[in-house]
């Protein structure tokens, strides 16, 4: 089953967030928000928040799943908002919000969709600039957090999409957070967007078959939808298979026209096509690594 729409998915489990931008709070004892959306949530964020039975005290705990700019935009927000809570990340994730020009390319474009939803009042008002993403805590694929009743949260390292990556996932719940190490479902669970692998096609593909072993009753995507029932383990399996697919077809592409740049700029007019996330030159050097790694993975190009 898919859910596309905010609110409760199963008992100790929320969505909140809007369509290419979701995130999720569990709840034991104490409660943890797993992601970290785009800036341009968080009006929807305050009054879904407002909206749900949990009480702010007991959010202790906010997951940055991996650092890509659609993943942590909301953070300083949430954190403005929650003082209290910690904000978890991988080594490598913080490693990289030390980076000033990084933080900057972060702003820049949660800024272009601020002004594309007509949010620059917003903007002002919340507070929304990000000028910074300090990491409390480090995790890793060992780290386990304990919120009470039975409810953990385990990590899960997934590079391929990113260095930095880590799905999340809750024995209790049987629930798998697996950030954008999967293909994400589009319509239904056999209508999915590319594998996004912009760090490595082997690795990805490596990570997306680690998740699927494990017992899955919900599958619960940054992007568009969360699955529930047999169809959450089912998503993850086609995506495993659309990675050949796909890989296949960029293959193929560029065997037919030869060149790198070709090739990636289909890719980021699809990309833009399924995530409006902005203007083209902000997708092509994601589309541009995409295209290389599965060349890569494919023995085509080397290094």
């Amino acid at each position: 089953m898919l859910i596309t729409m905010w609110g409760k998915i199963a008992d100790g489990l929320y969505m909140l967030g809007e369509g290419l931008c979701l995130v999720y709070i569990v709840k034991g004892k104490e409660a943890a928000i797993i992601g970290g959306g785009m800036s341009w949530i968080a009006p929807r964020l305050e009054e879904q928040l407002a909206g749900i039975d949990i009480a702010l005290e007991d959010i202790r705990y906010l997951v940055i799943p991996h650092a890509h700019f659609d993943h942590c935009g909301a953070v300083p927000y949430l954190k403005r908002k929650m003082p209290w809570i910690k904000v978890l990340a991988s080594q490598a994730a913080k490693n990289t919000f030390a980076k000033q020009k990084v933080i900057d390319y972060i702003e820049l474009a949660n800024l272009v969709m601020i002004e594309r939803f007509g949010l620059k009042d917003q903007y002002v008002k919340m507070g929304l600039k990000i000028d910074s993403l300090p990491i409390d805590q480090v995790v890793d694929g060992s780290s386990i957090i304990s919120l009470g009743g039975g409810m953990d949260i385990q990590f899960i390292e997934c590079p391929g999409h990113s260095p930095d990556t880590m799905a999340a996932y809750v024995p209790k719940l049987k629930a798998v957070f697996p950030t954008d190490a999967a293909p994400t479902p589009q319509g239904g669970i056999d209508k999915l967007s590319r594998p996004s692998a912009q760090y490595s096609y082997t690795l990805y593909k490596q990570s997306l078959a680690k998740l699927i072993e494990r017992e899955i009753e919900i599958c619960a995507f940054d992007h568009f939808a969360a699955v529930t029932g047999p169809d959450a383990r089912q998503v993850l399996i086609n995506g495993l298979k659309l990675c050949d697919d796909y890989s296949r077809r960029i293959v193929g592409l560029y065997k037919e026209n030869g060149d790198l740049e070709k090739t990636a700029r289909v890719v980021a007019h699809e990309t833009l096509d399924s995530f409006d996330f902005g203007p083209e030159d902000l997708m092509m050097p994601v589309a541009r690594a995409e295209v290389r790694n599965i060349l890569k993975d494919a023995g085509i190009l080397l290094g």
